[in-house]
């Protein structure tokens, strides 16, 4: 239930706060004074967008607040329950904050949310009927909705509707293979030859980085040579090399050692450090000796760094990309070549999948009929009521290729006259005649389904005198299940409220300012007699929207 609103700079409206009651809540008052921007603060509540012409002219930003009732309504509480927000007041606090010149807020209980969520939490919470929604009766795609909604087929038709999405998935990929097919022999030796010159290459990861220190050596070695000889030579083969100078030094120390004991510690000193000299210089000599075998190896190893940087330039930055390139290439390849079997694979997928489609389909095209015969029975009744007495009703069924909605082409007829035949609705349908067909299939689907809250915003349009009283009379029946709010011009209907709320509108110094107010007593005595005559209200229209209040 919708315990109250609140609106500041809201469109024309700078500061609103709306009340509202159990049962059928009934707002009047004259064209343009706002009571259609309560319903469009709602849509906005529920989830619509928003946006900058929804702000007051001169102001910043506006703010829309609702207080909802859900203890009773265990789907709405899941879903918040789900999304983390705690339930255990059995009041949800919706809050959406339009900005001129930022980003739009949303808040839920307080917390900050966004309009995904709202709209996720909100759906199936109030249940809106305008004036112009019978017109959605005009479009026969919307029939079969309506039928599945009065028939709980909704969560099957979901399920078929996700079904086929996955069907065409295959379909439009088997459509592809089948497309290229043309081009198939040419692409796959192309990619024959790629996956050959990269494997022809055996390259190895790292391979590109040791070629190019190689080439460096190589392209060095004179220098390398030059100072590793001289270095063998200064260090073992001169005649005062230094190896040459330490022995003699070393010899000079065992001798002094035999007058200096102490001395002959820095004899085996030298003689360590000579053993390592002498070692390094036979890895001088080595290293020289290689030095001149590898020279005649640059022509090979630019040759190989050109090839790796040739396919580079194709395949990849590294040669540890090029490597992943040819798996790639591979993995194309062996798709290519099994094309065949990827097809008959697809179309062993497809024919199953449709196969069970057509299984779904036929399941809810029964389900279907069964349901069309108890609404139009149920429609047929309920007409009778409206003062559509003569009509007859017909939900017609037409057998189709299998769609996202099943195999069922569903239209609604109509004929007002029992002697005629049932035509589409578009052909033999009045305003009134179709709103009132509306606002029978409302009621008759809230009763399965509907949302805690129903609005009809000047639904009632098109029709007069007892027509008018018994839609009126209807309105009322649905406020015994769910707590309705209804914006009238028709006093045969705002008669039944359990509270009358009037909007008005005035001007002062070039100021606009709404306001609402629940009427009681001769208040409303006074509001239905001006509905009834307008601005003159007389001793009739009093007597007669008193007579109106006591029926």
């Amino acid at each position: 239930m919708l315990l109250g609103l609140t609106l500041k700079n809201f469109t024309i409206i700078e500061d609103l706060s709306v009340g509202l009651s159990p049962g059928l809540n009934i707002i009047t008052g004259e064209t343009g004074a706002g009571k259609s921007v309560i319903v469009d603060a709602i849509n906005i509540i529920l989830g619509d967008k928003a946006s900058a012409e929804n702000i007051k002219t001169g102001k910043e930003e506006a703010h829309i607040e609702a207080l909802f009732d859900i203890s009773n309504d265990i789907a709405i509480k899941e879903r918040l329950t789900n999304s983390g927000f705690d339930t255990t007041s059995g009041e949800l606090l919706i809050k959406r904050v339009i900005h001129r010149s930022a980003r739009s807020r949303v808040f839920i209980n307080g917390s900050l949310s966004t309009l995904t969520l709202l709209s996720t939490i909100t759906k199936g919470l109030v249940d809106i009927f305008s004036q112009h929604e019978h017109q959605s009766l005009l479009r026969e795609d919307n029939h079969i909705k309506i039928l599945d909604d009065f028939g709980k087929s909704t969560n099957e038709a979901v399920a078929l509707r996700d079904k086929f999405q996955g069907y065409l998935v295959i379909q439009k990929e088997l459509e592809d293979l089948k497309q290229s097919k043309k081009d198939r022999l040419e692409k796959e030796e192309y990619l024959k030859y790629q996956l050959n010159e990269i494997d022809n290459a055996e390259l190895a990861i790292g391979e590109d980085e040791k070629l190019e220190e190689e080439k460096l050596k190589i392209v060095n070695s004179e220098r390398l040579e030059s100072s590793s000889s001289s270095a063998y030579e200064t260090l073992y083969e001169k005649e005062n090399s230094v190896l040459g100078i330490l022995q003699k030094l070393s010899n000079d120390f065992k001798e002094t050692a035999k007058i200096d004991p102490k001395l002959s510690e820095i004899a085996e000193s030298i003689e360590k450090g000579m053993l390592q000299l002498q070692e390094a210089a036979f890895l001088i000599r080595d290293y020289t000796s290689q030095l001149s075998s590898e020279s005649g190896t640059l022509e090979v190893i630019e040759d190989r760094i050109h090839l790796i940087n040739n396919l580079k330039r194709k395949y990849g930055d590294t040669v540890s990309e090029i490597i992943n390139k040819r798996d790639e290439i591979e993995k194309e390849l062996n798709n290519i070549e099994h094309f065949d079997e990827r097809v008959r694979s697809l179309t062993e997928q497809s024919d199953s999948l449709m196969n069970e489609l057509l299984k779904l389909a036929k399941t809810l095209s029964r389900k279907r009929k069964q349901s069309s015969k108890k609404l139009t029975q149920t429609l047929q009744d309920e007409l009778k009521e409206v003062g559509i007495k003569g009509g007859n009703f017909h939900i017609q069924f037409n057998d189709k290729r299998i769609s996202s909605n099943g195999i069922d082409d569903v239209s609604f007829l109509f004929s007002a006259n029992p002697d005629e035949d049932p035509k589409p609705l578009t052909k033999v349908a009045s305003g009134g005649e179709l709103s009132r067909i509306m606002l029978v299939l409302k009621e008759v689907i809230a009763r399965v389904e509907g949302g805690s809250v129903i609005i009809f915003d000047e639904a009632d349009s098109g029709v007069g005198g007892a027509i008018a009283e018994a839609v009126g009379q209807k309105i009322r029946n649905l406020s015994k299940s769910y707590q309705v709010i209804c914006i009238t011009h028709l006093p045969q209907v705002a008669k039944f409220a359990d509270s009358h709320l009037t909007v008005s509108k005035t001007h002062e110094d070039n100021k606009t300012q709404v306001t609402i107010k629940n009427l009681v007593g001769n208040e409303r005595v006074i509001e239905l007699a001006r509905m009834i005559g307008g601005f003159n209200i007389t001793q009739k229209t009093l007597d007669a929207a008193q007579e109106m209040l006591k029926h």
